[in-house]
């Protein structure tokens, strides 16, 4: 059974902020509605400066390709669940993704090859411990690495490789794993703290931030 998809009554935008609750959506929706927000505004900045909210029962799918250039926009989970799925995409597109007091999910389908790149960079409000879960799907093993010195936690970056061996990476603050030298990477003492988690059988790598 498919999921539901969501309505226009289940959109709503205020202060600069659109939020989807309470079904399916696609980009094609979300375009359809910052459109009809904006309808008789005299001053109309791009798509990818768009906040986009998605709240408890929301579903966002997303393509790689349809995230170019939101740089500058922001994504935010409230309970909901954002899927992006690995397109055709020139080079790297960074999307700031923020979690708020619901929490939520971020899902990266599986792919055997793709040419783009999506690096997320995830964020907390303030004072917000919700937990949030990263799903890997098709992925047979998992590695995040921390920096002590930018305090800074990367998830998708191989051992003794500088570029991510998939087509997403996750970039946190702080270190919410609790990575050491200690971690079990098949290294005595790797040159920066590493840990790693395998699928052991599953079709997907569940990542859960500690709340």
């Amino acid at each position: 059974m498919g999921r539901r998809s969501g309505s226009a009554t289940a959109i709503s935008y205020s202060g600069g902020r659109l939020a989807c609750s309470g079904g399916h959506f696609d980009m094609d929706m979300i375009r359809r509605a910052v459109a009809r927000s904006r309808s008789g505004c005299r001053h109309i900045s791009a798509i990818s400066l768009q906040s986009i909210l998605a709240c408890s029962g929301a579903w966002i799918s997303l393509c790689l390709h349809e995230l170019h250039d939101w740089n500058q926009g922001i994504f935010g989970i409230d309970g909901g669940t954002i899927v992006i799925t690995p397109s055709r995409s020139d080079g790297a597109t960074i999307l700031p993704v923020e979690v708020r007091r619901g929490g939520g999910s971020l899902i990266f389908s599986a792919a055997e090859k793709t040419d783009g790149l999506l690096l997320v960079h995830l964020t907390r409000m303030h004072d917000v411990h919700a937990c949030v879960q990263l799903v890997f799907q098709g992925c047979a093993r998992q590695f995040a690495c921390y920096d002590p010195m930018t305090d800074m936690t990367l998830v998708g970056l191989m051992p003794k490789q500088e570029k991510p061996d998939g087509w997403v990476a996750v970039r946190l603050e702080g270190n919410p794993w609790h990575i050491d030298h200690s971690a079990a990477t098949g290294e005595p003492r790797p040159p920066v703290p590493m840990r790693e988690w395998q699928a052991a059988g599953q079709d997907a790598i569940i990542l859960r931030l500690p709340a």
